[in-house]
């Protein structure tokens, strides 16, 4: 069994040692007090243990250096690391007064390994124990060579060191390298540092991730993760303290690493630098209120270009804003993949994928991939696949998985999380069984593993969004494990001591589900990401009500981007319930953002008129012009002008390949228009996409669809009929099939089938949140199928009088005509 020798003075058993040593157990460790036997003589006991060990941990303190035990220690482990009996050796300084320069570590031990300071003892025995894990498995050789893989940013780098080496300028608190995911901004990033010797790590570092819904209190609870100070109460009640209170307890986490050395590497998705392309307010407030300088303390590869009249204008930030590789930076990272996977390639078939590859990194890889599996495939064969890499990599990356439930089943857990511990996952599932799989995912790019020793699993946001967006479900046995888990976890005494991802998770998850939650540990992030989870899985409305309610109450503690956060899904909360106190809601939230949810409300409340209007002003503004798209299709979709949403939807459909919901607008819209056959090509790739996407719902689209396409487009009634007869009894608790069998009835002027689909939409209607525009639409059909057109103008007149005046007229004149042509 795979063990770790944990080298130690007694004198920082207690408090420190002893604790590591009770987290991993007696069968993960050798330690004195759990392995050496009574009456043998220590040093035989010693021997022994190292030999029976695969990693030795030495605790590195003032007392440590100055035991004569701990010194034997270290030169019989670096005799057995030479011999290859060692696997590894891990030190931690967890002593204020030591430094890494310190004389009396040895050199070897100095100059080979990346001596950390580890004050929280928990934090390191997670770290022990993800080191004894990676021993347990076998890792893709070629994963940890792919990462070392670097090409280009001369330029950068050149201007970087004349930065970092310029006597008339402190070096920078911050170092932001911006530029889009997989440009390659933390290998430019660590390289660079390397290059200038600010650090002295050869291997490419973990990082923490940030997310758009970090706030402050997430963040300090993530570098809490890092053990380098023990914060201890200070992260209790954090949602109750000051601004300038927060910013304390990060600058004493950044004492440590300043008196350290230590560089603190951050992913940002939208936290340090926000969508607006602005460094936030209280990050700039950390940095600029810290007295110390000269040495970089935060490293961040950010998802976003801080605009320049935004930057900061002081010496603590330096920012580098890395673009796409050029053509000949693709070539050699393309050539130097095929060696290192020993593919072999002609040079017109080079040439040919080369001329294919954009300037991410991760297609190039992706590339290389797909040639070396599946030999037996022509290369000519293989290039389509590469080619369409950009505008459907979520199916792409699925596809080879389309057999597998277990792989498939795994990775739709994972989508559950941002980021999360495989502690906190091999508590759900098997880590035999899995681990390896995760092992492959990684090696495919489906997943991430960062942390600090990768042991923060992240899946692919274009994965986990594609999962998230066509509510592809979890098992319920599966759900119920991790509820199980999350109650396990609120109920224990150490919450706190868990990794921030479990404890972020779990604490959303709670509020989520009404558990009773203990205040102090509720942060104002948990409110916002469980409303966010409600609001998008369509779950209890009245909930993000009161979540929000709740947390807006200590208004004046939040800082102002969680507070804007907050307030915009409560108004979406309200608009969706057409609850008026929304437009009051809406008077706290500024500029676009304010305009699109008062469209969204008055769309919901019928009033598509003026919904029109506000989403026209925003059509082409910045960060919400996609938003007012998606909306203006189905304002005319809905008025049934498909004409004028075809442009709005083709649009929204070649940006969003991979989305059921705008490839089914843009389907509607063609099936729709005035010559539908000449469109019939396009249709049919349209309803091919829709199975390619393949979750429970865009195969309920397809199956819809099809049947359309047969009435619509090649004029087959019976079978039209049959096929979407199907769909409805195949899935009798949904209204979608119900909905397209009484447009199908109407196009037939079929009474008898809209008749009986009226019946069946007017049980589901309030289970199923059918609007009552949609029903009355169908019932007045039935009247004026049966001939009565008073009634069936008076079913829809109330809708129709908020309808613009050209739309009212058509859809009138549309049903006078059915009841004409039934006549």
């Amino acid at each position: 069994m795979i063990k770790a020798f944990l080298s130690h003075s007694s004198k920082d058993k207690d408090g420190y040692v002893r604790n590591v040593a009770k987290w991993l157990g007696k069968d993960n460790i050798i330690y004195d007090e759990f392995t050496f036997e009574e009456g043998e003589k220590p040093l035989d006991e010693i021997l022994k243990g190292l030999d029976n060990s695969s990693i030795f941990v030495i605790f590195l303190s003032e007392s440590a250096l100055s035991s004569s035990w701990v010194q034997r220690e270290v030169v019989e482990a670096k005799i057995r690391l030479d011999d290859e009996s060692l696997n590894k050796i891990f030190p931690i300084i967890i002593d204020d007064r030591l430094t890494y320069e310190d004389v009396r570590i040895p050199d070897w031990l100095r100059d080979n390994y990346n001596l950390k300071p580890i004050k929280r003892a928990q934090v390191a025995s997670k770290r022990i124990h993800n080191k004894l894990r990676e021993l347990s498995w076998s890792k893709h050789p070629q994963l940890k060579k792919r990462n070392t893989i670097f090409v280009g940013r001369n330029d950068h780098q050149e201007k970087f060191e004349e930065r970092i080496h310029d006597f008339d300028k402190e070096k920078p608190t911050t170092i932001i390298v911006s530029g889009f995911s997989g440009v390659g901004r933390r290998t430019f990033l660590h390289r660079a540092l390397y290059k200038t010797n600010i650090t002295e790590c050869s291997n490419k570092p973990s990082s923490i991730l940030l997310d758009r819904n970090v706030s402050i209190e997430d963040f300090i609870l993530k570098i809490n993760d890092l053990g380098l100070v023990d914060l201890d109460k200070n992260i209790f009640s954090l949602a109750d303290k000051t601004m300038e209170e927060k910013i304390q307890i990060i600058h004493k986490v950044m004492d440590s690493a300043y008196n350290s050395k230590e560089l603190i590497y951050l992913v940002d998705d939208g936290c340090i630098v926000n969508y607006e392309r602005c460094v936030s307010d209280w990050f700039v407030e950390v940095v600029d209120s810290y007295k110390k300088n000269g040495f970089p303390i935060f490293c961040i590869s950010s998802r976003y270009n801080v605009n320049f009249k935004n930057r900061p204008r002081n010496e603590s930030f330096y920012f580098v804003e890395l673009n796409e590789l050029n053509s000949n930076e693709r070539k050699r990272l393309f050539k130097q993949l095929l060696e290192l996977y020993e593919v072999s390639l002609d040079k017109v078939s080079f040439e040919d994928i080369s001329a294919l590859l954009s300037g991410f990194p991760d297609q190039a890889m992706f590339a290389v991939d797909v040639l070396k599996d599946d030999p037996a495939t022509k290369i000519i064969d293989k290039i389509p696949t590469i080619s369409e890499f950009n505008t459907d990599k979520a199916s792409i990356l699925l596809n080879k998985y389309e057999n597998k439930e277990d792989v498939l089943d795994f990775i739709r857990l994972l989508a559950q999380f941002e980021v999360i511990s495989s502690d906190f996952i091999f508590s759900l599932v098997s880590e035999e069984k899995y681990y390896p799989i995760l092992e492959r995912l990684a090696a495919e790019h489906i997943v991430e593993l960062i942390g600090l020793d990768g042991e923060i699993i992240r899946l692919n946001d274009i994965v986990r969004d594609y999962i998230k967006r066509n509510r592809i479900k979890l098992k319920e046995e599966v759900l119920e494990v991790i509820q199980s888990q999350v109650k396990l976890i609120v109920d224990s005494d150490d919450v706190f001591e868990r990794d921030s991802s479990e404890y972020i998770f779990t604490l959303k998850e709670a509020l989520k589900n009404n558990i009773e939650i203990d205040e102090k540990l509720l942060i104002p992030s948990h409110y916002l990401r469980c409303m966010k989870d409600l609001y998008y899985s369509k779950g209890n409305l009245d909930r993000i009500i009161e979540l929000a309610d709740i947390i807006l109450q200590k208004e004046k503690s939040l800082e102002y981007r969680v507070l804007q956060d907050i307030r915009y899904y409560l108004c979406l909360a309200l608009a969706k319930k057409k609850n008026r106190r929304m437009l009051s809601e809406v008077q706290n939230i500024k500029g676009d953002e304010h305009t699109f949810l008062l469209g969204f409300y008055y769309r919901l409340s019928g009033r598509l008129k003026e919904a029109l209007e506000k989403f026209e002003i925003i059509v082409d503004a910045k960060y919400v012009s996609d938003r007012a798209k998606r909306e203006i299709v189905q304002i005319y979709v809905q008025l049934e002008e498909y004409d004028l949403a075809l442009g709005y939807a083709k649009n929204n459909y070649e940006g969003h390949r991979g989305n059921q919901f705008h490839t089914q607008a843009y389907f509607n819209c063609l099936v729709n228009s005035e010559n539908a056959q000449k469109h019939a090509s396009t249709l049919k790739s349209l309803i091919e996409n829709l199975r390619i996407i393949d979750s429970e719902q865009s195969n309920e689209i397809a199956d819809i669809s099809e049947a359309v396409f047969l009435a619509k487009v090649e004029g087959k009634e019976v079978e039209a009929l049959d096929k979407i007869g199907d769909c409805v009894d195949m899935r009798p608790d949904n209204h979608y099939p119900l909905l397209a069998m009484c447009d199908l009835a109407i196009k037939y002027k079929n009474i008898e089938l809209l008749t009986e689909g009226v019946l069946r939409l007017r049980n589901i209607r309030k289970r199923k949140n059918v609007s009552s525009r949609t029903f009355n639409k169908y019932e007045s059909y039935v009247f004026a199928l049966n001939g009565n057109i008073t009634d069936a103008i008076k079913v829809i007149e109330k809708d129709l009088s908020r309808y613009p005046q050209e739309s009212k007229d058509r859809i009138i004149r549309s049903i006078r005509e059915c009841a004409k042509e039934k006549s």
